[in-house]
């Protein structure tokens, strides 16, 4: 029913980590086929177009595109969303960072006084003299 060569061609060209525009191109690749067949059926096949459907999250921005790519993964596949690749990284720093230490009630005081110099002072603009109103006539 569904067509597992074109997006694996697609997939086989894309880079390692695949980045939101490179899941975008697969995820139009998938839709395109799944309209396909939906439209020769008459009824909607999203949820049971594939085997990936299962996996399927619609949360997702592009939930076909990762469901396929998460079932490429469990095959052996050596392919990463770069999403989350970075989550990763991110809570591997998160638990690396030390934990910031509170400023002593002077330095809190001294830090809030500069940042209120730092603000920009906003000053009054002058008040417009006129006012100017447009009327707009339909042409037939």
């Amino acid at each position: 029913m569904w067509n597992e060569n074109t997006p694996l061609e697609l997939l086989k060209e894309l880079p390692a980590v695949v980045n939101e525009a490179n899941l975008a191109r697969l995820q139009e690749v998938i839709d395109y086929d799944k309209f396909i067949n939906s439209t020769e059926l008459g009824y909607d096949l999203c949820g049971q177009y594939a085997p990936f459907c299962e996996g399927c999250d619609k949360s997702l921005p592009y939930p076909c595109a990762v469901s396929y790519i998460k079932m490429k993964q469990a095959e052996g596949m050596d392919v990463k969303i770069q999403s989350e690749v970075e989550e990763a990284l991110s809570e591997n720093c998160e638990e690396e960072a030390p934990a910031e230490e509170q400023p002593c009630e002077e330095c809190a005081e001294q830090q809030a006084e500069e940042q209120a110099a730092e603000e920009p002072v906003c000053e009054e603009q002058p008040a417009k003299k006129y006012i100017r109103i447009a009327i707009a006539r339909r042409r037939y």
